[in-house]
């Protein structure tokens, strides 16, 4: 007879439009929690935030008679969220702040004020949340007041170079790159890569070196060989080194050095053409001097200063300043042409470039003309002799040779 009765129970509670195809009761969690700042001082104030997320993908109930099915839509009504600082954490604003509903996937952040304890420690505060129809939910924030916190020990990698650090444009250079672990991990799977961002220098060999892994305290090196162009513009240049590594935990690190050069320009000077003002030049005369110097190096010749030890009055040092890779300058000296002759005289160039001071000493020769109205003068002399010597003949010897007939 029982049984009968619990079965028309069933039929009863199963009529139409009284039978529930069921209710998916949405869920509501604590996503995320953060203190800031993370680690209070002694009686400072702070902030807690929490995301409170509905993970259902849904919220309805679905009610179905033989004739009509109804689908309505249901989300969760939180009535109440407090925050629980305890006997030690003094919470300043925040509480009974949020209610209301909380769709599918959907998030709401609410923020707390309160006031660290006067003494360091780790201390809890709970969150309650009370959703209507449901039983309260409690998470537990940790609260970090003054207290050193133990972070994941890792390798610290530091690169260091030996070799050829120092170089003139055109010039090739092998570098000795280190990589040491200063940290506390190994470091594995290491990946270097040379970064070629600089078009004045070029990689000889591998732009890529792989180290399998580096204990704490090791090092490991390898060379990396270089050529410099010839145009490259003297100064400091950096080459990019791009690394990669995993560290204990199998998460992946990056790190950005560079390996550094110091290119040197070095000037070399040599005379480009000389000419003189005027061209033939005689004795007394005023001449203007003027040498040409061209700079056919990979350096700046700075300072530069050219002098003539030439045995005549005016000037005879002159101040060219810089003559860059390339270019060529004047050095002009103003002149009182001497007796006439030949003189062999010295050209001294002194002048600096980023490898020191230097000196150059070119020999060269002057010719001073007669001047014409002295030739003239001297041919006048001459022929008067010439008469002289003539008319003493004629008057003398003669007359001799008329006296004897």
């Amino acid at each position: 007879m029982l049984k009968y009765i619990l079965v028309s129970i069933a039929v009863i509670l199963c009529l139409p439009g009284l039978c529930s195809a069921g209710v998916y009761g949405p869920t509501v969690i604590l996503s995320n929690s953060e203190v800031v700042p993370s680690v209070l001082m002694p009686g400072d104030i702070g902030m807690v935030t929490v995301t409170l997320t509905n993970t259902a993908s849904s919220s309805t109930t679905t009610t179905s008679d033989s004739i009509v099915t109804t689908m309505k839509e249901i989300n969760p009504t939180i009535t109440g969220v407090f925050l629980d600082g305890g006997k030690e954490i003094k919470v300043l604003g925040g509480n009974s702040e949020f209610s209301g509903d909380l769709g599918p996937q959907q998030s709401v952040k609410i923020s707390f004020a309160i006031e660290a304890p006067e003494k360091r420690g780790i201390y809890y505060a709970i969150l309650r949340v009370s959703v209507k129809g449901s039983e309260n939910l409690q998470y537990p924030i940790p609260v970090n007041v003054d207290m050193p916190v133990s972070s994941l020990r890792k390798p610290v990698l530091i690169v260091g170079q030996s070799g050829d650090t120092s170089l003139q444009p055109g010039d090739s250079a092998n570098v000795t790159v280190s990589l040491y672990n200063s940290g506390e991990s190994t470091a594995e799977d290491i990946f270097i890569r040379v970064a070629e961002d600089d078009p004045s220098l070029a990689v000889i060999n591998s732009q890529s070196f792989h180290i399998p892994d580096l204990s704490s305290g090791e090092s490991e090196s390898f060379i990396i060989s270089f050529i410099s162009d010839t145009g490259m513009e003297p100064g400091v240049h950096e080459i990019p080194l791009e690394i990669t590594y995993n560290v204990v935990d199998g998460s992946s690190a990056d790190q950005n050095d560079a390996i550094a050069f110091d290119v040197n320009g070095k000037a070399e000077l040599s005379i480009a053409s000389l000419k003189t003002d005027p061209v033939r030049i005689t004795g007394g005369q005023e001449v203007d001097l003027t040498i040409r110097m061209e700079n056919t190096g990979t350096g700046d010749a700075k300072s530069t200063v050219a002098k003539i030890d030439l045995p005549f009055e005016g000037n005879k040092e002159a101040y060219i300043g810089k003559i860059k890779p390339g270019n060529d300058a004047p050095a002009v000296f103003t002149l009182d042409a001497g007796s006439p002759g030949e003189y062999d005289y010295s050209l001294t160039i002194s002048y600096e470039d980023d490898t020191g001071v230097h000196e150059s000493v070119y020999p060269l020769t002057l010719s001073i003309r007669r001047n014409n109205d002295e030739t003239g003068l001297i041919v006048g002399i001459i022929i008067l002799i010439a008469a002289a010597a003539g008319g003493y003949y004629y008057f003398v010897y003669r007359k001799r040779e008329e006296d004897k007939v």
